[in-house]
């Protein structure tokens, strides 16, 4: 599987009795939402076809600016998902779980957290959006110095559209999937950028109701820093550029603190200014790609350990995220990693 990537990825394979159905819908009226994939348990056979893990690897550039045949092996991987083409559906799972990925990224990057969720009753709304920034004139940070300005200016452009589509899109598969929604609870998870756009639709959002909001290392922004949100929620921040002594800092001017301090000092805010239980834990020995698949994509040597983190640390962050859904009560912090309160 070339220089990066492992041949093989065991936990595609792991799956349960049932059969694992994933029916895609390819959006077209929107500016940055361009697909929305329902992923769910079925004992219904339907096909052997399986769904690759990748489809275009031009989404990951913004991602991973590494040369194309690098990136190819991705194509390889095969998720165990059988392709559903009709609208009859019929969701059976316990819990209904949004997924929402970060910039640059693909609805696929956190799949083994996914199959675990899917394992565990969970039904799966997978959204899948992508931003060309170069068209929408907002420069694409490759220095640590222009990542702040870059993350004000998509707060401000891009988050209030996004945001709204997301909306939108909810809406309609409320409408037309009422028992993905119904007497069910409703979990957000997300990732990087994700993270701010999932908050700010939990507290915008009057029609469904969300109970449980996981960010994984996602960074927050306006409006919804400033007001806070009313359901419970798990915050997993990295270890790499984060120091909880940061938040009672004043404000570092060195490029890469400065990311950190900022990011740990919205949270901070945005859990002041909110209600209901909330958790905070920094999870060490993790980089922001150890709260997605890459960990275990990448071939085990230390410099790719130093990028994305270990599959230990990966593995930890998957218990904490289903043991915050499935046995809250019965949560317990890894004596590795360091709860931080406010």
């Amino acid at each position: 599987m070339g220089i990066l990537f492992t041949r093989s990825v065991v936990e595609f394979k792991e799956g349960p009795a049932l059969r694992i159905v994933n029916r895609q819908v390819n959006l077209t009226k929107y500016k940055f939402i361009d697909r929305v994939d329902l992923t769910f348990q079925s004992d219904v056979n339907l096909s052997d076809t399986w769904y690759p893990y990748v489809k275009n690897l031009e989404a990951l550039k913004q991602l991973l600016s590494l040369p194309a045949f690098l990136l190819r092996p991705l194509e390889k991987y095969r998720l165990p998902y059988e392709i559903s083409e009709t609208d009859a559906i019929h969701f059976c799972g316990k819990r209904t779980v949004i997924y929402i990925h970060g910039s640059g990224s693909i609805s696929e990057d956190n799949s083994i957290l996914h199959l675990l969720l899917l394992q565990n009753g969970c039904d799966l709304i997978r959204l899948n959006y992508h931003i060309d920034y170069e068209k929408e004139g907002i420069h694409n940070p490759k220095r640590a110095d222009e990542m702040l300005p870059f993350l004000a200016e998509t707060e401000v452009r891009i988050a209030p559209i996004i945001n709204n589509e997301l909306k939108s899109v909810l809406t309609g598969l409320a409408d037309a999937h009422p028992d993905l929604f119904m007497n069910k609870e409703v979990i957000l998870i997300a990732h990087s950028l994700g993270g701010g756009l999932a908050a700010n639709l939990i507290a915008g959002m009057e029609s469904i109701k969300f109970s449980k909001f996981i960010n994984l290392d996602g960074t927050l922004m306006n409006p919804v820093i400033k007001t806070g949100i009313t359901i419970k929620q798990l915050h997993l921040s990295q270890y790499q550029l984060f120091k909880k002594e940061w938040l009672e800092e004043e404000t570092f001017q060195e490029p890469l603190k400065a990311i950190g301090q900022d990011y740990c000092k919205k949270i901070n805010t945005f859990l002041s200014h909110s209600t209901n239980d909330s958790l905070w834990i920094q999870i060490k020995d993790s980089t922001h790609f150890t709260f997605t698949d890459f960990p275990n994509l990448l071939k085990p040597y230390k410099i790719f350990k130093k990028f994305a983190g270990d599959r230990e640390t990966a593995t930890r962050i998957r218990k904490y995220v289903l043991k915050f859904i499935l046995e809250p009560d019965e949560f317990k912090t890894d004596s590795k990693d360091c709860v931080i309160n406010i």
